[in-house]
Protein backbone atom coordinates (compact mmCIF):
# COMPACT_ATOMS: atom_id res chain seq x y z
CA UNK A 1 0.00 0.00 0.00
CA UNK A 2 1.58 3.54 -0.64
CA UNK A 3 1.59 5.78 2.13
CA UNK A 4 0.84 9.09 0.02
CA UNK A 5 -3.13 9.14 1.87
CA UNK A 6 -5.06 7.80 4.62
CA UNK A 7 -8.59 6.36 4.60
CA UNK A 8 -10.72 7.12 8.04
CA UNK A 9 -10.84 3.71 10.36
CA UNK A 10 -14.24 1.48 10.29
CA UNK A 11 -14.72 3.23 14.74
CA UNK A 12 -14.76 6.73 13.60
CA UNK A 13 -17.25 6.07 11.20
CA UNK A 14 -19.82 4.45 13.47
CA UNK A 15 -18.94 7.62 15.97
CA UNK A 16 -20.04 10.19 13.19
CA UNK A 17 -23.44 8.49 12.70
CA UNK A 18 -23.88 8.58 16.25
CA UNK A 19 -23.41 12.13 16.56
CA UNK A 20 -25.59 12.97 13.63
CA UNK A 21 -28.58 10.31 15.18
CA UNK A 22 -28.15 12.86 18.18
CA UNK A 23 -28.69 15.80 17.16
CA UNK A 24 -31.65 14.86 14.58
CA UNK A 25 -33.50 13.24 17.65
CA UNK A 26 -32.79 16.62 19.81
CA UNK A 27 -34.32 18.76 17.14
CA UNK A 28 -37.37 16.09 16.72
CA UNK A 29 -38.14 16.61 20.45
CA UNK A 30 -37.64 20.30 20.56
CA UNK A 31 -40.21 20.58 17.11
CA UNK A 32 -42.60 18.02 18.79
CA UNK A 33 -42.31 20.19 22.13
CA UNK A 34 -42.64 23.21 20.18
CA UNK A 35 -45.71 21.83 18.23
CA UNK A 36 -47.49 20.84 21.21
CA UNK A 37 -46.53 24.29 22.58
CA UNK A 38 -48.41 25.91 20.17
CA UNK A 39 -51.52 23.61 20.05
CA UNK A 40 -52.55 24.19 23.47
CA UNK A 41 -55.50 26.82 23.72
CA UNK A 42 -54.48 30.08 25.39
CA UNK A 43 -56.49 31.17 28.59
CA UNK A 44 -59.68 33.74 27.67
CA UNK A 45 -60.55 36.50 29.84
CA UNK A 46 -64.35 36.56 30.36
CA UNK A 47 -66.23 39.54 30.53
CA UNK A 48 -67.63 40.72 33.60
CA UNK A 49 -71.30 39.99 34.92
CA UNK A 50 -73.93 42.90 36.19
CA UNK A 51 -76.88 43.11 37.74
CA UNK A 52 -79.29 44.93 39.93
CA UNK A 53 -80.63 43.18 43.39
CA UNK A 54 -84.10 43.52 42.01
CA UNK A 55 -85.71 44.47 38.45
CA UNK A 56 -88.20 47.31 39.77
CA UNK A 57 -87.66 49.87 42.36
CA UNK A 58 -89.91 52.53 44.15
CA UNK A 59 -88.93 55.78 45.77
CA UNK A 60 -89.52 53.61 49.01
CA UNK A 61 -85.91 52.23 47.79
CA UNK A 62 -83.22 53.99 49.38
CA UNK A 63 -80.72 52.75 46.52
CA UNK A 64 -80.25 50.26 43.78
CA UNK A 65 -77.96 47.64 44.61
CA UNK A 66 -75.23 45.97 42.01
CA UNK A 67 -74.18 42.65 41.76
CA UNK A 68 -71.52 41.39 39.58
CA UNK A 69 -68.40 38.96 39.26
CA UNK A 70 -65.79 38.88 36.91
CA UNK A 71 -64.00 42.04 37.68
CA UNK A 72 -60.27 42.77 37.40
CA UNK A 73 -58.63 43.84 40.70
CA UNK A 74 -58.64 47.46 38.96
CA UNK A 75 -61.07 50.50 40.17
CA UNK A 76 -64.16 50.63 38.20
CA UNK A 77 -66.32 53.73 37.77
CA UNK A 78 -70.06 53.53 37.61
CA UNK A 79 -71.83 55.42 34.68
CA UNK A 80 -75.68 55.77 34.70
CA UNK A 81 -78.32 57.00 31.68
CA UNK A 82 -81.81 58.16 33.17
CA UNK A 83 -85.53 58.25 31.83
CA UNK A 84 -84.63 61.77 30.47
CA UNK A 85 -81.09 61.38 29.75
CA UNK A 86 -79.45 60.21 25.71
CA UNK A 87 -76.33 59.40 27.00
CA UNK A 88 -74.84 57.96 30.08
CA UNK A 89 -72.53 59.88 32.69
CA UNK A 90 -70.02 59.38 35.44
CA UNK A 91 -72.39 58.91 38.73
CA UNK A 92 -69.14 59.98 40.78
CA UNK A 93 -69.49 56.65 42.27
CA UNK A 94 -66.78 53.59 41.82
CA UNK A 95 -65.47 50.66 43.55
CA UNK A 96 -62.75 48.27 43.37
CA UNK A 97 -63.59 44.34 42.98
CA UNK A 98 -63.30 41.69 45.59
CA UNK A 99 -62.01 38.21 44.78
CA UNK A 100 -63.39 39.66 41.50
CA UNK A 101 -67.02 40.52 43.25
CA UNK A 102 -68.19 43.89 43.23
CA UNK A 103 -68.62 44.73 46.91
CA UNK A 104 -71.73 44.31 48.97
CA UNK A 105 -73.63 47.78 49.16
CA UNK A 106 -72.39 49.61 46.08
CA UNK A 107 -74.70 50.83 44.27
CA UNK A 108 -76.79 54.09 43.47
CA UNK A 109 -79.12 56.66 45.80
CA UNK A 110 -82.35 56.38 45.12
CA UNK A 111 -83.85 60.00 46.38
CA UNK A 112 -86.84 62.30 45.48
CA UNK A 113 -85.71 63.90 42.48
CA UNK A 114 -85.10 60.86 40.96
CA UNK A 115 -87.25 60.49 37.90
CA UNK A 116 -89.41 57.41 37.37
CA UNK A 117 -88.83 55.38 34.08
CA UNK A 118 -85.46 53.08 33.45
CA UNK A 119 -82.46 53.21 34.09
CA UNK A 120 -78.99 51.93 32.31
CA UNK A 121 -76.09 50.99 34.48
CA UNK A 122 -72.91 50.65 33.00
CA UNK A 123 -69.41 49.70 34.58
CA UNK A 124 -66.53 51.43 32.73
CA UNK A 125 -62.46 51.29 33.70
CA UNK A 126 -62.55 55.36 33.22
CA UNK A 127 -64.20 58.06 34.93
CA UNK A 128 -63.84 60.13 31.98
CA UNK A 129 -65.45 57.73 29.46
CA UNK A 130 -67.51 55.41 29.32
CA UNK A 131 -66.49 51.80 28.04
CA UNK A 132 -69.11 50.05 29.07
CA UNK A 133 -67.25 46.86 30.48
CA UNK A 134 -70.61 45.42 31.69
CA UNK A 135 -74.20 46.95 31.27
CA UNK A 136 -77.33 46.38 33.14
CA UNK A 137 -81.61 48.05 33.61
CA UNK A 138 -83.73 48.50 36.51
CA UNK A 139 -87.23 50.71 36.41
CA UNK A 140 -88.32 52.96 38.98
CA UNK A 141 -91.83 53.52 39.27
CA UNK A 142 -94.86 54.48 41.18
CA UNK A 143 -97.02 58.08 41.72
CA UNK A 144 -96.06 61.12 40.27
CA UNK A 145 -97.12 62.55 43.82
CA UNK A 146 -96.67 60.62 47.48
CA UNK A 147 -99.69 62.56 48.31
CA UNK A 148 -103.24 63.78 46.50
CA UNK A 149 -106.27 65.45 47.23
CA UNK A 150 -109.87 63.11 46.53
CA UNK A 151 -110.67 64.34 42.77
CA UNK A 152 -107.26 64.43 41.85
CA UNK A 153 -105.86 62.27 38.87
CA UNK A 154 -103.26 59.76 40.29
CA UNK A 155 -100.53 59.52 37.87
CA UNK A 156 -99.26 56.11 38.15
CA UNK A 157 -95.51 55.55 35.82
CA UNK A 158 -92.57 53.52 35.80
CA UNK A 159 -90.14 51.50 33.28
CA UNK A 160 -87.86 48.59 33.64
CA UNK A 161 -90.39 46.42 32.07
CA UNK A 162 -90.11 44.22 28.80
CA UNK A 163 -91.25 45.76 25.54
CA UNK A 164 -94.36 45.04 24.34
CA UNK A 165 -95.64 43.11 27.55
CA UNK A 166 -98.86 43.58 29.49
CA UNK A 167 -99.04 42.96 33.54
CA UNK A 168 -102.03 43.66 35.89
CA UNK A 169 -101.97 46.71 38.55
CA UNK A 170 -104.01 46.74 41.35
CA UNK A 171 -105.49 49.54 43.84
CA UNK A 172 -106.09 48.65 47.03
CA UNK A 173 -107.42 51.10 49.77
CA UNK A 174 -106.68 51.56 53.40
CA UNK A 175 -109.14 48.49 54.34
CA UNK A 176 -107.43 46.22 51.98
CA UNK A 177 -110.26 46.12 49.32
CA UNK A 178 -109.68 46.50 45.54
CA UNK A 179 -110.55 49.81 44.51
CA UNK A 180 -109.38 49.12 40.83
CA UNK A 181 -108.01 46.32 38.45
CA UNK A 182 -106.63 46.90 34.93
CA UNK A 183 -104.53 45.84 32.06
CA UNK A 184 -101.65 47.43 31.07
CA UNK A 185 -99.05 47.01 27.75
CA UNK A 186 -95.58 48.60 28.20
CA UNK A 187 -94.51 50.31 25.09
CA UNK A 188 -91.53 50.26 23.33
CA UNK A 189 -89.09 51.88 25.80
CA UNK A 190 -89.87 49.49 28.46
CA UNK A 191 -91.96 52.44 30.37
CA UNK A 192 -95.92 52.35 30.63
CA UNK A 193 -98.15 55.08 32.97
CA UNK A 194 -101.82 54.88 33.77
CA UNK A 195 -104.21 57.37 35.95
CA UNK A 196 -107.41 56.75 38.32
CA UNK A 197 -109.07 59.68 39.41
CA UNK A 198 -109.62 59.72 43.64
CA UNK A 199 -113.36 59.49 44.07
CA UNK A 200 -115.09 62.28 46.04
CA UNK A 201 -115.80 59.96 48.90
CA UNK A 202 -112.44 57.87 48.81
CA UNK A 203 -110.99 56.58 52.26
CA UNK A 204 -108.11 58.77 53.15
CA UNK A 205 -105.10 57.48 54.23
CA UNK A 206 -102.75 55.16 52.33
CA UNK A 207 -103.42 53.28 48.93
CA UNK A 208 -101.06 50.21 48.18
CA UNK A 209 -100.35 49.90 44.10
CA UNK A 210 -99.58 46.60 43.14
CA UNK A 211 -97.64 45.50 39.40
CA UNK A 212 -98.06 42.00 38.60
CA UNK A 213 -96.64 40.55 35.20
CA UNK A 214 -93.59 38.29 33.69
CA UNK A 215 -90.79 40.29 31.42
CA UNK A 216 -88.29 42.93 32.71
CA UNK A 217 -85.99 44.80 29.84
CA UNK A 218 -83.37 42.58 30.73
CA UNK A 219 -85.49 39.23 30.96
CA UNK A 220 -87.89 38.51 28.96
CA UNK A 221 -88.86 35.35 31.10
CA UNK A 222 -88.84 36.96 34.74
CA UNK A 223 -91.79 37.19 36.64
CA UNK A 224 -91.98 39.92 39.03
CA UNK A 225 -94.77 41.85 41.73
CA UNK A 226 -93.81 45.23 42.82
CA UNK A 227 -95.76 47.33 45.32
CA UNK A 228 -95.94 50.97 45.41
CA UNK A 229 -98.15 53.74 47.77
CA UNK A 230 -99.62 57.10 48.11
CA UNK A 231 -101.86 58.37 50.18
CA UNK A 232 -105.00 60.57 50.07
CA UNK A 233 -106.48 63.63 52.09
CA UNK A 234 -109.37 65.45 51.56
CA UNK A 235 -110.15 68.00 48.91
CA UNK A 236 -109.88 71.44 49.68
CA UNK A 237 -112.16 72.99 47.51
CA UNK A 238 -111.82 76.38 45.46
CA UNK A 239 -114.39 79.18 45.91
CA UNK A 240 -114.45 82.10 43.65
CA UNK A 241 -117.00 84.86 43.55
CA UNK A 242 -119.62 85.04 40.37
CA UNK A 243 -122.01 87.32 40.94
CA UNK A 244 -120.82 89.93 43.46
CA UNK A 245 -123.67 91.46 45.57
CA UNK A 246 -125.93 94.95 44.34
CA UNK A 247 -124.45 98.14 45.48
CA UNK A 248 -127.28 98.66 47.71
CA UNK A 249 -129.90 97.58 49.36
CA UNK A 250 -132.55 98.35 51.69
CA UNK A 251 -133.54 96.93 54.61
CA UNK A 252 -135.73 93.63 54.26
CA UNK A 253 -134.77 93.00 50.99
CA UNK A 254 -132.63 90.17 50.12
CA UNK A 255 -128.55 90.63 49.61
CA UNK A 256 -127.30 88.24 47.06
CA UNK A 257 -124.13 86.86 46.32
CA UNK A 258 -122.83 84.31 43.87
CA UNK A 259 -120.20 81.96 44.43
CA UNK A 260 -118.27 78.79 41.93
CA UNK A 261 -117.07 76.09 44.00
CA UNK A 262 -114.84 73.79 42.39
CA UNK A 263 -112.95 70.66 43.70
CA UNK A 264 -108.95 70.36 42.95
CA UNK A 265 -109.49 68.41 39.13
CA UNK A 266 -111.81 71.40 38.45
CA UNK A 267 -114.92 69.35 38.58
CA UNK A 268 -118.11 71.04 40.03
CA UNK A 269 -119.17 70.66 43.83
CA UNK A 270 -122.72 70.14 43.53
CA UNK A 271 -123.31 69.06 47.57
CA UNK A 272 -123.19 70.92 50.57
CA UNK A 273 -123.45 69.68 54.12
CA UNK A 274 -126.93 69.51 55.38
CA UNK A 275 -128.43 72.28 58.25
CA UNK A 276 -125.21 74.10 57.70
CA UNK A 277 -124.77 78.21 57.43
CA UNK A 278 -121.06 78.49 55.91
CA UNK A 279 -121.37 82.21 54.74
CA UNK A 280 -121.56 85.57 57.22
CA UNK A 281 -122.73 88.31 56.82
CA UNK A 282 -120.72 91.60 58.31
CA UNK A 283 -120.92 95.18 58.99
CA UNK A 284 -117.58 96.41 59.28
CA UNK A 285 -116.01 93.44 61.64
CA UNK A 286 -119.57 93.04 62.85
CA UNK A 287 -121.56 89.38 62.01
CA UNK A 288 -125.02 90.68 61.05
CA UNK A 289 -126.32 86.89 60.26
CA UNK A 290 -125.47 83.24 59.08
CA UNK A 291 -126.67 82.24 56.03
CA UNK A 292 -126.64 79.01 54.09
CA UNK A 293 -125.84 78.32 49.85
CA UNK A 294 -128.43 76.95 48.06
CA UNK A 295 -127.25 75.11 44.21
CA UNK A 296 -128.25 77.49 41.79
CA UNK A 297 -126.47 75.54 38.54
CA UNK A 298 -125.94 72.27 38.82
CA UNK A 299 -123.33 71.57 36.27
CA UNK A 300 -121.10 74.34 36.95
CA UNK A 301 -121.08 74.49 40.45
CA UNK A 302 -122.80 78.02 41.29
CA UNK A 303 -123.81 78.45 44.45
CA UNK A 304 -126.26 81.52 45.70
CA UNK A 305 -126.76 82.67 48.77
CA UNK A 306 -129.42 85.37 49.74
CA UNK A 307 -130.02 87.27 52.82
CA UNK A 308 -132.97 89.17 54.26
CA UNK A 309 -131.44 92.08 55.89
CA UNK A 310 -132.86 92.72 59.26
CA UNK A 311 -135.61 95.65 59.50
CA UNK A 312 -133.68 97.66 62.01
CA UNK A 313 -130.52 96.94 60.29
CA UNK A 314 -127.65 99.85 60.57
CA UNK A 315 -127.52 102.24 58.10
CA UNK A 316 -123.97 101.38 56.29
CA UNK A 317 -121.89 101.39 53.05
CA UNK A 318 -119.42 98.85 55.07
CA UNK A 319 -121.53 95.68 54.42
CA UNK A 320 -120.38 92.77 52.87
CA UNK A 321 -120.14 88.55 53.13
CA UNK A 322 -117.44 86.55 53.80
CA UNK A 323 -116.87 82.70 53.40
CA UNK A 324 -114.52 81.34 56.31
CA UNK A 325 -111.35 79.11 55.69
CA UNK A 326 -112.34 75.76 55.35
CA UNK A 327 -116.50 76.43 56.55
CA UNK A 328 -118.38 74.70 53.64
CA UNK A 329 -118.43 71.28 53.58
CA UNK A 330 -119.73 69.15 50.61
CA UNK A 331 -121.13 66.61 52.78
CA UNK A 332 -118.37 63.98 52.08
CA UNK A 333 -115.21 66.19 54.58
CA UNK A 334 -114.22 67.97 51.78
CA UNK A 335 -113.65 71.55 52.93
CA UNK A 336 -112.83 75.10 50.99
CA UNK A 337 -111.45 77.47 51.11
CA UNK A 338 -107.79 77.38 52.41
CA UNK A 339 -108.24 81.20 53.30
CA UNK A 340 -111.21 83.64 53.72
CA UNK A 341 -113.30 85.00 50.82
CA UNK A 342 -114.66 88.47 51.00
CA UNK A 343 -117.59 90.00 48.53
CA UNK A 344 -117.33 93.69 47.60
CA UNK A 345 -118.40 96.34 50.10
CA UNK A 346 -122.06 97.53 49.08
CA UNK A 347 -125.10 99.66 51.22
CA UNK A 348 -127.87 99.52 53.30
CA UNK A 349 -130.13 101.91 53.38
CA UNK A 350 -133.77 102.65 55.27
CA UNK A 351 -136.85 100.74 53.83
CA UNK A 352 -139.05 102.39 51.68
CA UNK A 353 -142.58 100.91 52.87
CA UNK A 354 -144.94 100.78 49.49
CA UNK A 355 -148.45 101.91 50.34
CA UNK A 356 -151.33 100.62 48.50
CA UNK A 357 -154.70 102.57 49.24
CA UNK A 358 -158.20 102.23 48.40
CA UNK A 359 -160.65 105.84 48.59
CA UNK A 360 -164.39 105.40 48.36
CA UNK A 361 -164.97 107.28 45.25
CA UNK A 362 -162.88 110.38 43.51
CA UNK A 363 -165.38 113.55 45.11
CA UNK A 364 -166.76 114.19 48.67
CA UNK A 365 -169.42 116.59 49.11
CA UNK A 366 -169.14 119.90 50.79
CA UNK A 367 -170.11 119.67 53.43
CA UNK A 368 -171.84 116.61 55.40
CA UNK A 369 -169.55 114.63 52.67
CA UNK A 370 -167.26 112.06 53.80
CA UNK A 371 -164.35 109.88 52.44
CA UNK A 372 -162.82 106.72 53.75
CA UNK A 373 -159.47 105.92 52.91
CA UNK A 374 -158.40 102.13 53.24
CA UNK A 375 -154.16 101.46 52.83
CA UNK A 376 -151.97 98.53 52.59
CA UNK A 377 -148.82 98.96 54.15
CA UNK A 378 -145.57 96.64 53.39
CA UNK A 379 -142.17 96.74 53.25
CA UNK A 380 -139.96 95.96 50.83
CA UNK A 381 -139.76 91.90 50.73
CA UNK A 382 -143.49 92.16 50.90
CA UNK A 383 -144.25 91.81 55.07
CA UNK A 384 -147.15 93.60 56.09
CA UNK A 385 -146.79 96.74 58.33
CA UNK A 386 -148.60 95.94 61.59
CA UNK A 387 -149.63 97.91 64.23
CA UNK A 388 -146.16 98.73 65.12
CA UNK A 389 -146.18 101.92 63.04
CA UNK A 390 -147.78 105.07 62.10
CA UNK A 391 -149.34 105.55 59.29
CA UNK A 392 -151.94 108.55 58.54
CA UNK A 393 -153.70 111.13 55.66
CA UNK A 394 -153.12 114.57 55.36
CA UNK A 395 -155.50 115.98 53.87
CA UNK A 396 -154.86 119.33 51.65
CA UNK A 397 -157.62 121.27 50.87
CA UNK A 398 -155.49 124.32 49.35
CA UNK A 399 -154.79 126.64 52.10
CA UNK A 400 -155.62 124.16 55.13
CA UNK A 401 -154.68 120.89 55.52
CA UNK A 402 -156.26 118.43 58.33
CA UNK A 403 -154.82 114.84 59.78
CA UNK A 404 -156.43 112.03 59.81
CA UNK A 405 -155.33 109.23 61.87
CA UNK A 406 -155.33 106.13 60.38
CA UNK A 407 -156.11 102.89 62.64
CA UNK A 408 -154.52 99.21 61.96
CA UNK A 409 -157.55 96.52 61.09
CA UNK A 410 -156.18 92.76 61.26
CA UNK A 411 -159.24 91.95 59.71
CA UNK A 412 -158.24 93.15 56.74
CA UNK A 413 -154.30 93.79 57.32
CA UNK A 414 -154.62 97.36 56.31
CA UNK A 415 -154.73 100.14 57.85
CA UNK A 416 -158.40 102.44 57.79
CA UNK A 417 -159.95 105.64 58.47
CA UNK A 418 -162.24 108.63 56.91
CA UNK A 419 -162.34 112.46 56.63
CA UNK A 420 -166.02 114.37 56.85
CA UNK A 421 -166.46 117.41 55.18
CA UNK A 422 -167.71 120.74 56.86
CA UNK A 423 -169.26 123.70 56.53
CA UNK A 424 -165.62 125.37 56.25
CA UNK A 425 -165.10 123.49 53.64
CA UNK A 426 -167.20 125.71 51.35
CA UNK A 427 -164.49 127.65 51.08
CA UNK A 428 -162.19 124.93 49.85
CA UNK A 429 -164.07 124.06 46.93
CA UNK A 430 -162.00 122.21 43.92
CA UNK A 431 -159.49 119.32 44.21
CA UNK A 432 -158.07 117.94 47.62
CA UNK A 433 -154.82 116.00 47.94
CA UNK A 434 -154.97 113.25 50.13
CA UNK A 435 -151.27 111.81 51.24
CA UNK A 436 -150.54 108.70 52.89
CA UNK A 437 -147.93 108.37 55.24
CA UNK A 438 -146.41 105.66 57.10
CA UNK A 439 -143.30 104.91 59.24
CA UNK A 440 -142.50 102.49 61.61
CA UNK A 441 -140.63 102.96 64.89
CA UNK A 442 -136.92 102.43 62.89
CA UNK A 443 -137.77 104.93 60.29
CA UNK A 444 -138.56 103.51 57.77
CA UNK A 445 -140.78 105.19 55.92
CA UNK A 446 -143.18 105.52 52.68
CA UNK A 447 -145.80 107.97 51.43
CA UNK A 448 -148.48 107.67 48.47
CA UNK A 449 -150.62 110.45 47.07
CA UNK A 450 -154.14 110.49 45.72
CA UNK A 451 -156.39 113.47 44.46
CA UNK A 452 -160.41 113.94 44.97
CA UNK A 453 -162.84 116.37 44.04
CA UNK A 454 -164.40 118.80 46.94
CA UNK A 455 -168.18 120.02 45.12
CA UNK A 456 -170.52 121.80 46.77
CA UNK A 457 -173.37 119.89 44.61
CA UNK A 458 -175.72 119.08 47.30
CA UNK A 459 -175.60 122.31 49.58
CA UNK A 460 -176.38 123.94 45.98
CA UNK A 461 -179.26 121.79 44.93
CA UNK A 462 -180.44 121.70 48.45
CA UNK A 463 -180.75 125.90 48.18
CA UNK A 464 -181.81 125.54 44.89
CA UNK A 465 -184.64 123.53 45.68
CA UNK A 466 -185.87 125.70 48.59
CA UNK A 467 -185.31 129.05 46.70
CA UNK A 468 -187.98 127.43 43.68
CA UNK A 469 -190.16 126.67 46.35
CA UNK A 470 -190.13 129.90 47.96
CA UNK A 471 -190.46 131.74 44.51
CA UNK A 472 -193.28 129.11 43.74
CA UNK A 473 -195.32 129.63 47.08
CA UNK A 474 -194.80 133.56 46.82
CA UNK A 475 -196.34 133.30 43.44
CA UNK A 476 -199.28 130.99 44.31
CA UNK A 477 -200.25 133.20 46.87
CA UNK A 478 -199.56 136.21 44.27
CA UNK A 479 -201.97 134.57 41.98
CA UNK A 480 -204.52 132.66 44.10
CA UNK A 481 -204.16 133.44 47.61
CA UNK A 482 -206.19 136.23 48.25
CA UNK A 483 -209.23 134.89 46.42
CA UNK A 484 -208.03 131.61 48.15
CA UNK A 485 -208.70 133.58 51.37
CA UNK A 486 -211.92 135.16 50.89
CA UNK A 487 -213.88 132.12 49.55
CA UNK A 488 -212.68 130.07 52.92
CA UNK A 489 -213.25 133.36 55.03
CA UNK A 490 -217.06 133.16 53.26
CA UNK A 491 -217.24 129.65 53.58
CA UNK A 492 -216.36 129.75 57.60
CA UNK A 493 -218.95 132.18 58.21
CA UNK A 494 -221.73 130.88 56.56
CA UNK A 495 -220.76 127.54 58.43
CA UNK A 496 -221.05 129.53 61.87
CA UNK A 497 -224.78 130.80 60.98
CA UNK A 498 -226.20 127.51 60.39
CA UNK A 499 -224.73 126.23 63.64
CA UNK A 500 -226.36 129.04 65.28
CA UNK A 501 -229.68 129.02 63.47
CA UNK A 502 -229.42 124.95 65.18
Amino acid sequence: MGLGGSNPSPGAKIENEDEKLTRGNTIVVLLLALTLITSLPTHVHAAPALSTAQSLYTMRDSQVTLIGNGYSNVPYFIWAEGPNDNHTTYTGISFTPVSGYIPPGVGLPITSQSSIGTYMVSISTSSSNDNSEATAHYGIWGTVKPLYQRTEAAKILGGGLFAGTSFKISIRNPAGDYVITSSIIVNSNGDFNYSWRIPVDAVPETYKVLIDGTGTYDNAQQDYVSEARFSVTPATLSPAISVQPSQSYQRTELAKLSLVLTYPDGSAVANVLSDTHPVILLQNQSTVAFASLSLSDQTNGIWTVATKLPINATISSKYRFELPALSFDDGFGNKGGLTDTYSDYFTVNNASLTITSSINGTQIQIPFGAVSVISKVSYPDGTPLTNNATVSVIVSTGSSTSLVTLGYDPTIAAWRGSYSSSFPDLWHVGTWTLKVKASDSYENTGSASYEISAQPYLIVAVIAVVASLVLVGRWVYARYGRKAYFRTRKFIQRFRRVDQNL
